[in-house]
């Protein structure tokens, strides 16, 4: 078995751009700014604690789980990517649409999900099926050893891609707030849609190949790849 310990992990974000207003705004809910590098002050409704999960990853969606894979291979998943995204027709409408807040988790997991346009549900698709060849052990592995994610089509996905999420149940998200342990739930939902609603759609022009080293407890952007990528750029 695969010792997660010396296992590098990677996934492929979407990020807003740094400039964008989103992502000031997701990055100051999540008290950590994931292109800077660095801690910033939570707002005054959110505690410390209610952020520990959430904060590490910085303001991101997934769009390849982050599984865990070997160092060395960290080229190859470059290039691969790179690949996939070249397949893209020019001008193709990646997107998402439909912004707004959920609760998930019976509460504990406040988010902002999306709709994803078809484009994007099929470079979903195409990067998850061709990046988690490299994958080396799955971050699903001790939930599904402990009977979640048992619907049959979920143990083949797992089996298959090593993950059971995905694919044509795709809930492209922000995540805002993890863990939540607060009380106010109504009033949060509140104070969330107030900042999120002004961004009920985006256009996706980069695809984010993010980095969690061995030992580390944050997450980094290793290379930012346009959509129309040229494939002579990989090194």
């Amino acid at each position: 078995m695969t010792d997660s310990r010396a296992s590098a992990r990677f996934a492929v974000y979407f990020v807003p751009p740094t400039g964008s207003a989103h992502y000031q705004l997701g990055s100051g809910l999540l008290g950590y700014d994931l292109r800077a590098r660095q801690a910033s002050p939570l707002p005054d409704f959110l505690r410390p604690e209610w952020q520990t999960s959430a904060s590490p990853y910085g303001f991101h969606l997934t769009v390849v789980e982050g599984f865990y894979t070997d160092p060395e291979r960290l080229g190859d998943i470059e290039r691969e990517m790179r690949s996939c995204l070249a397949c893209l027709a020019p001008g193709a409408d990646v997107g998402l649409s439909g912004g707004h807040i959920e609760a998930w988790d019976d509460g504990e997991t406040w988010v902002q999900r999306f709709t994803p346009s078809p484009a994007l549900l099929v470079l979903h698709t195409l990067l998850l099926s061709r990046l988690s060849e490299f994958a080396t052990a799955s971050p699903f592995a001790g939930e599904v050893a402990e009977g979640k994610y048992n619907r049959p089509f979920e143990q083949a996905r797992m089996r298959l891609l090593q993950t059971p999420r995905g694919l044509d149940t795709f809930q492209p998200h922000f995540t805002l707030v993890q863990p939540y342990g607060g009380f106010q739930a109504e009033e949060l939902q509140v104070r969330l849609e107030a900042l999120m609603c002004p961004h009920p759609a985006l256009r996706i022009a980069a695809l984010a190949l993010c980095l969690k080293p061995p030992g580390e407890t944050h997450w980094q952007i290793l290379r930012e790849v346009p959509l129309e990528t040229d494939l002579a750029e990989t090194d």
